[in-house]
């Protein structure tokens, strides 16, 4: 009778692990959406505040919290059958072990058969009080099952440098050549980049340009390693990328992006970031060569005013002219502008491009921009077409040989193009006043 009891409780636990596995995975993803649901909207309450989207964020939040609340009351409820099932299994392994022990224990006339039944009573509480427990504990043992699998599924990840202290840590000049690369993205099948193939040599001013997809910011993000998945060879001075240090690779590199993240703490702090050794001097000839003095010095406390949590004292323009400034703070040897000047406004950008021969002297910089009127003065462009190059050369013989660089610059430039007789008709009547 013990043995058949504790072989149904095994069975019924697990006949339900299965079952809570499932429906508890249900909960963790509906507890995600709703945290999601929660963080986006805060980390979006300007966009949520100009639309006036709180009644639909509230709605969406109200439907996520009803969600998470249904699947656990599902997983509750299923939960809550394993200990159902098991406590008159276990009832019945103890009250009717006990009650044949004391037919065979009367039946006994010698008596030695009582002293037996208490024995083994307690050894039956040995084998019957686990496997309860464990019923009692399955909901906790899925919970902590699932939170396991969770942060595994973070921590098991390769880690991006298997070791800080391994690698090259050459002295770059700034000399890039990809050799027959090609990337795909995890999760589609189309390449980003396909059989890339380009070099430059040091100290040259590359603007890369292509339709949007073409894969130029790709290029820029194996540069830096930031994607390391990728077949054939990117160099740098004739080193492979991947036998560099990651941490030296990096620091010998200045990046700007379209989207800058400043810290919280003073404009010096933010232009030199940490870096030991740099003082206000160096902060104030990073920012003169970004174009950023002249707006500091007009502001309250010039370099030691104050950056709030999101920046909301600057504007779009001055957080990439200090963006731009922190990446020259340590005189890089190779410089990228990922669309660096696409929030500034006119004045602004002019500055930054009449800055560009002056910040690019002595190293090599790569300009991804849809602003072909940006790059002119490029030693090389670079156009890129579906992940494929279409050509690398200066932007006058790109516009005599490549159609795509051709149309593309055609297209930004109409506005440039001599008026037709209409548009000619038409002022004229404007300036009749009819």
């Amino acid at each position: 009778m013990v043995l058949a009891s504790a072989t149904l409780l095994v069975l019924v636990i697990l006949a339900y692990l299965g079952p809570l596995r499932v429906v508890f995975h249900k909960v963790i993803t509906a507890e995600t959406q709703k945290h999601a649901a929660l963080a986006e909207t805060i980390f979006g309450i300007r966009t949520v505040k100009s639309l006036a989207l709180e009644p639909q964020r509230k709605a969406l939040w109200d439907e996520r919290i009803a969600e998470a609340g249904k699947r656990r009351l599902a997983f509750g409820k299923l939960s809550n059958w394993p200990q159902t099932l098991a406590t008159p299994i276990e009832r019945f392994m103890w009250l009717g072990g006990m009650m044949v022990g004391v037919y065979l224990a009367m039946s006994d006339p010698s008596g030695y058969m009582v002293g037996g039944l208490f024995a083994f009573m307690m050894l039956s509480q040995r084998v019957a009080q686990p496997l309860i427990g464990m019923a009692r504990l399955i909901e906790s043992y899925e919970e902590v099952g699932a939170a396991i699998g969770e942060a595994a599924s973070v921590l098991n990840r390769p880690l991006e440098m298997d070791a800080a202290s391994g690698g090259l840590r050459p002295r770059f000049t700034g000399a890039v050549s990809f050799e027959d690369v090609t990337f795909t993205y995890p999760g589609t099948k189309v390449p980003a980049l396909n059989r890339v193939s380009f070099s430059i040599p040091a100290g040259t001013m590359l603007g890369i340009v292509g339709r949007s997809g073409s894969g130029k910011s790709t290029i820029t993000r194996l540069l830096q390693g930031i994607n390391r998945e990728y077949s054939g060879f990117v160099k740098i001075d004739g080193a492979d990328l991947r036998e560099i240090n990651l941490r030296h690779l990096r620091s010998s590199f200045g990046t700007v992006l379209q989207d800058n993240f400043l810290f919280r703490g003073s404009i010096r702090d933010n232009i030199i970031a940490g870096r030991a050794g740099l003082t206000l001097e160096d902060a104030v000839r990073a920012a003169r060569l970004a174009g950023a003095e002249e707006f500091i010095e007009r502001m309250p406390n010039g370099y030691e005013t104050y950056v709030e949590e999101g920046s909301p004292n600057l504007s779009g323009g001055q957080k990439q002219r200090l963006a731009i400034a922190r990446a020259l703070i340590t005189d890089p040897r190779i410089l990228i502008l990922d669309e660096a000047t696409s929030a500034l406004d006119p004045e602004s950008e002019a500055l930054v491009n009449a800055n560009l021969l002056r910040i690019g002297r002595d190293r090599t910089m790569m300009i991804v921009s849809h602003r072909l009127s940006s790059l002119t003065e490029c030693d090389l462009t670079l156009v890129l077409e579906k992940g494929e190059v279409m050509d690398i050369a200066p932007h006058r013989v790109l516009v005599e040989r490549c159609a795509v660089y051709r149309q593309l610059w055609a297209q930004q430039n109409r506005h440039l193009e001599p008026q037709g007789p209409r548009h000619a008709a038409l002022a004229k009547t404007l300036i009749q006043g009819d």
